[in-house]
Formats: structure tokens, sequence, C-alpha cells
């Protein structure tokens, strides 16, 4: 009826902790039950080791899960310090299923600060490469979600996600997508397969306005602690067939489930974003390509910081604009990376206190149509004029193939996301999702 046995380290820990103690646990008696305890013999002391394995074996001398339940509970003896470095080095499969061992260790696994050590841990040499590409059939083009199984991409199989909305897919902030579809705006969590849809803002559009295009960015506060949506859109006037000069803005919060205008009474933004797919996010701080409404000429990089709702507009590089350019964190700064197309070098500029400084130039790359950004700050992702995307190591400067996706037709592109895992929560207590529709105020934004 009960079983255990010494199992491998998942790979996602391998590089985390060198030496484990992992007890696998199956329980059958109404229900089937599984349990796995993880120790790390490098930073526990013997008494901890032996604590778990008494847990561990106080399953074999059950005869039904309650009792085992009401056995772990007496026999949690180990120090809440320990044991929350031990949980939060999990992955958020494992921890979705712990949840169920007894109530003190459902309520740490739900702890905010609980959450915000996990999502630490799962920094960026714990990420995983997720890309969004299109691929066509005769119904015509369908969006398709990869993410590459190996987070070092020594081995580059990968599976395609299911993703509740085909529309835009932007971010990742913490782990949280933010999705696109007509007037809704849905917050989905890959890792707990979540979805939290948005209260709705379309229907008190002015008159005869439609969405030309949209963007959202996700993110926490620091100071108050509340999750934000920050929503961009550019609309179209279906009456004089032109679009509104100036970009509107609205803000979403999560303590009050509702959007109101930015804290800086900021109704609109003069700016035309060049793409509402590139961009960048560090320390809450976003990064855009835009030019100056009616002065297409003027390229700059707009910023927002997402505690004070402030926009901000930086000078870009003296260097001459190209469509070819992404920005993308490095090593704890923003960056950006231009193609050169006279000769296919890929230059690489930092931005150092509001000034830019060129650091390195890679190439010469034939074939490359734009870089896409950078892989845990040794690499450079590429996007070939074929579709395929290619990857750069800056250490061995060797460039690998990592398949085709795209098409390689003018418009297809390969969107790339640095994945990483988040036990941030976007059910309610009670409810599923969030669908009741609460409206932008319109009305206090001015006429139109």
């Amino acid at each position: 009826m009960h079983g255990w046995a010494m199992t491998s380290l998942p790979h996602c820990l391998q590089q985390t902790w060198s030496v484990y103690v992992i007890f696998s646990v199956e329980i059958k008696s109404c229900d089937s039950w599984n349990l796995m305890f993880y120790c790390n013999l490098a930073s526990v002391n013997l008494f901890t080791i032996k604590i778990w394995c008494e847990i561990a074996f106080s399953f074999l001398s059950c005869n039904t899960l309650s009792s085992a339940l009401t056995d772990i509970a007496s026999s949690m003896l180990m120090p809440e310090d320990v044991r929350l470095e031990i949980l939060s080095r999990l992955p958020v499969k494992s921890l979705m299923r712990l949840r169920c061992v007894c109530k003190s260790w459902y309520a740490l696994i739900e702890n905010p600060k609980f959450i915000s050590k996990h999502l630490e841990n799962f920094n960026d040499e714990n990420a995983h490469l997720m890309i969004s590409y299109q691929v066509y059939d005769d119904n015509g083009p369908n969006s398709v979600t990869s993410l590459f199984k190996d987070k070092t991409l020594a081995d580059l199989s990968y599976e395609n996600i299911h993703r509740p909305i085909s529309r835009e897919l932007l971010g990742p902030y913490d782990g949280i997508f933010c999705l696109c579809d007509g007037g809704l705006i849905t917050l989905w969590n890959p890792a707990t397969k979540e979805c939290r849809t948005l209260p709705n803002y379309k229907k008190n559009l002015p008159a005869l306005a439609t969405f030309l295009k949209r963007n959202a960015i996700f993110g926490l506060c620091d100071a108050s602690g509340d999750y934000k949506v920050v929503f961009i859109c550019k609309l179209w006037n279906e009456k004089i067939q032109d679009a509104y000069e100036h970009a509107h803005v609205a803000v979403y919060t999560s303590s009050t489930d509702s959007w109101r205008v930015s804290k800086g009474n900021i109704k609109w933004i003069p700016y035309v974003f060049e793409s509402y797919y590139n961009n960048a996010n560090l320390n809450g701080v976003f990064y855009w390509f835009v030019s100056r409404a009616g002065d297409f000429h003027s390229k700059l990089i707009l910023l927002f910081r997402i505690s004070d709702e402030e926009f901000q507009e930086i000078q870009r590089p003296c260097i001459p604009y190209t469509p070819f350019e992404s920005l993308a964190p490095l090593n704890g700064s923003i960056a950006l990376l231009h193609l050169d197309e006279s000769n296919q070098y890929i230059e690489i500029w930092v931005m150092n206190e509001m000034n830019w400084i060129q650091q390195f130039a890679i190439g010469p790359f034939l074939g490359v149509k734009s870089p896409c950004g950078f892989w845990k700050n040794n690499a450079v992702l590429m996007e070939s004029n074929n579709g395929k995307l290619l990857l750069y190591d800056l250490v061995v400067q060797e460039v690998r193939d990592l398949g085709r996706f795209s098409s390689g037709e003018l418009g297809a592109v390969i969107l790339i996301y640095c994945y990483k895992e988040s036990l941030i929560r976007l059910k309610g207590e009670e409810e599923d999702s969030l669908s009741d529709s609460f409206d932008i105020p319109w009305h206090i934004m001015g006429e139109y």
C-alpha cells in the first residue's frame, strides 16, 4: 500500500544545490496522494534531516490520508526559516501540490513574502526561453507560443504552450503575461495556469472610436505593494478615418479592481510607439522606442516608472535610426542593440546615468534581419532573414541555430521572452476570474 524511494534531483534544481536527500511517498487509501521532500545536505544539519526522515516514514505507518496529515503536522518541528528556504527553491508545480499537505504549508505558500522569495530564487539564471510566432494554414495565421524545456539550451526540444487568448502576448512581468483581445486584458500565469480577466473598459470609448494599437504592462509597486496594469492605446476615429493624435493612458490597480487615470493625471501622451512589442523593463521602469506625434523624425526612448506613474523621454545614442533595433536588460542596465546595415555588425549600447556608452560590437552576421535581445547576459538572440532564431554566444563567439519558426516574410517576427516561473496568484479567494465590467472614466479624460 505504501512505498518510498530515493529519487534524482529535478533538473530545475541541479544548479542550485549540490546534494539532496529526496523522499517520494505515496499513500493509497480512498485517494491517491503523492508528496516529495527535499533536503539540502550541504546546508541543513543532521537534526533537520532526521525530522524530514521521520515525516516521510510517518506516512508509511498511516492507514489513511487524514491520519498522515495529522502526523505530519505534529512532526513539523523544523525551524521556519529552514522550511522556508527549502520550499522556496521548489518549482511551482511541486508547490501547488504541497499546498495540500497541511494548513500551515498552504498559508506559507500563499504568503506574499514567500511568493517574493520564491521569485528571487527563480532569477534570470533559472529562466527558460519562451517564443511567440505565427504559423499559417488554410484558415490564415495562428499564434503559437513555445517553451524551451532546457534552461541552458543545450537541449533544443520545446513544447507548445496553450494560451487562453490567441492575441497579443505582452510581458512577462514577474512571470505574468498580459493578453490583449479587443476591449479585454487578461493576465495569465503559465506556471499556475491561472487567468484573470480585468474589468472591461471598451464600451465607454469616445463615439466612433476603435482601437488601433494597444499595449499593456504589468508590475508591482514596491511602495504600496499593489500590482498595476498600465494600458496605453492608440485610437482610430471612424468618422474622419484617421488616428487620434495622442495615445491614451489608464491604470488598473489590483487593490481596487478598477481603472483610473494615472497619479499625475496624465490623460494622454503625445507619442507614436514604433513597436508595442519592442519594450523592456528593469526594476519597475519600462522603456519603448517612440517618436513625437506629428514629427516622425524625432526618434526617442520613452520610459515609465510604475511607482510614481510618470513618463519621461530620453535621447537615443548618437547613431542613425534603423527599425532593426531592440531594448533589453543587460547586467542590471538597459541596453540598446543596433544592427548597422552597412557592415552587418550589431552594436551594443548601455545606458549609464541617462548617458549611452557603446560597450562592444559583434559580427558581421550575414543574413540577420534583427537583434531580438540578450539571453542570460552571455548571448545575443537574433532573427535571420529566413525566419530562423539564432543565438550568438558572447563567450565562445559562435552562432547556434535554434530552429526556424517564422516565414521570414516582411512583418513576420519571432518574439522572445525570458520566462521565470512565478507563484503570483491571479484568482480571488472566491472566484475564478473577474469579468464584471468597469470602464475607464473617459468623460474625465476630456472630449475627443
